[in-house]
């Protein structure tokens, strides 16, 4: 699964009372990109007070923390209806920015 793929597919998972979905990446060159390998945790609220970089080397070794899914969701619902945003990948590259410069 890509990046993009999680990201335009996010609303179909959904957290819990005993879990958390965090999405985490495989970067290309120290960057997130559309096509970067993905993953989504879950997480109990006991393993997400832990550090993400034990997280990511015990359960995705090599992968990176991106952001939790609900913070992905929130933010493509927001910018899902925006006339600045007109397509899938212009809303995929916004998150990926979010996620890198403004998280």
């Amino acid at each position: 699964m890509n990046l993009r793929d999680v990201i335009l597919n996010c609303n179909q998972y959904i957290d819990s009372d005993e879990f958390m979905n965090m999405v985490f990446v495989k970067k290309q060159n120290n960057k997130f990109e559309s096509n970067s390998e993905a993953t989504v945790l879950k997480l109990t609220f006991e393993e997400m007070e832990m550090n993400l970089r034990d997280i990511a080397n015990s359960k995705c070794p090599g992968f990176d923390y991106f952001l939790e899914m609900n913070i992905v969701q929130d933010f493509y619902a927001e910018i899902q209806n925006s006339k600045e945003y007109n397509s899938d990948d212009e809303r995929v590259k916004r998150i990926i920015y979010y996620a890198e410069f403004d998280a």
